[in-house]
């Protein structure tokens, strides 16, 4: 499993009402040959699988078995950040 990566950027979302909204990435992972993006605004933690598909790339909701392995394995890379930096 690669373990996140720490960065500031910042994603634009468009909701189904069509408003634009800013998210901070927290992380991005990969599992399972999959990647996963985790990002937030506020007190708001949202999780998608980023597909890629020829230059583009999508957002598509991921189940809750798939977010409850990948908040375990968030919680485990950050643990090991924690002992590294210690």
């Amino acid at each position: 499993m690669k373990q996140p990566e720490e960065n500031m950027e910042t994603i634009s979302i468009e909701d189904e009402a069509g408003n634009q909204k800013e998210y901070t990435v927290d992380a991005v992972i990969e599992m399972d040959k999959k990647e996963y993006v985790l990002y937030s605004s506020e007190n708001e933690l949202k999780m998608k699988r980023i597909l890629h598909e020829n230059d583009d790339e999508f957002l598509l909701d991921v189940s809750e078995e798939e977010m409850a392995k990948l908040m375990d394995a968030y919680d485990e890379a950050i643990a090991e950040d924690t002992k590294e930096v210690h």
